[in-house]
């Protein structure tokens, strides 16, 4: 597999007038598992939106391999780099297999026709979300959680070097997170696949990210290893939330415990503030 750069310069972007992201610098490392956090409304889905040509930068660029996306044919990036969005939307009546088939429309062309290799990639992609089973059903009779792993099906039939995934384990129990997030740490280490991603959550961000980006207000805090990002005063900073942070004993990755206003200790609630 070609390892692929991706870069963004002087990013500025948002919808209108109104703009999300300010002079923002990002390199993607390539071949790595990259997961961006930070709090709601900061840019982390804008940002993903602007590296993948569906929204058009205010100010700077967004460049594969040097070369800017804008100037990429549409379909050549789509071979290179593939976007499961956050809350995509189906065709109605549309089965699960033709949803996921159409992960395979950049390698079509006027020309070709549906070949094995086309076949093989959608069965590849269904057995690994554990969706084949549902391969004949509507979407629209499929839970939000069987709907969620139909769409990663589709981004991983389209065979891309580089994948982007706004929030890819929402509407998902724990246990089916995990499964996804697994499924996309085999991607990465069995294909070399680059992957990028936002997450809600702090802990299973640090545990699958090889690279911890976190932004605030539009730009970038801080980012680097897990163990390096995710301290108390970036919790502090990025969430407005105090915390600790301890070494998870299962992955030596750091854990974030918050700390409420309540918390338990020797069995009684602890009220701060009191005199």
């Amino acid at each position: 597999m070609t390892v692929h750069t991706l870069t963004a310069s002087g990013l500025s972007a948002g919808y209108g007038e109104t703009e999300i992201l300010n002079d923002l610098d990002l390199a993607i490392p390539p071949g790595k598992i990259t997961v961006i956090v930070g709090a709601n409304a900061c840019g982390k889905s804008t940002l993903l939106r602007t590296m993948s040509r569906l929204l058009t930068p205010h100010r700077g660029q967004v460049l594969l391999d040097g070369k800017s996306i804008h100037k990429t044919p549409p379909r050549e990036l789509a071979r290179t780099l593939g976007l499961l969005p956050q809350s995509p939307i189906a065709p109605e009546g549309i089965t699960v297999a033709d949803l996921v088939s159409r992960g395979r429309h950049p390698h079509q062309n006027l020309f070709s026709r549906w070949t094995r290799k086309d076949d093989e990639a959608v069965d590849v992609a269904l057995t690994a979300t554990k969706t084949v089973e549902l391969a004949d059903r509507p979407v629209d009779e499929l839970s939000g959680g069987q709907r969620q792993r139909i769409w990663i099906a589709m981004a991983l039939a389209q065979e891309t070097e580089v994948l982007l995934l706004d929030e890819p384990t929402t509407f998902l129990d724990i246990s089916h997170q995990v499964e996804v997030l697994d499924l996309l740490t085999d991607l990465n280490h069995s294909r070399g696949t680059t992957v990028v991603m936002v997450l809600h959550d702090l802990n299973l961000a640090a545990r699958y990210a090889d690279h911890l980006v976190t932004m605030t207000e539009g730009r970038i805090h801080v980012s680097g290893r897990p163990e390096d990002v995710l301290t108390e005063a970036t919790v502090r900073h990025v969430f407005g939330l105090e915390s600790r942070i301890i070494i998870d004993p299962t992955s030596g990755r750091p854990i974030m415990l918050p700390i409420g206003r309540h918390r338990m200790a020797t069995g009684q609630d602890v009220k701060e503030d009191q005199p």
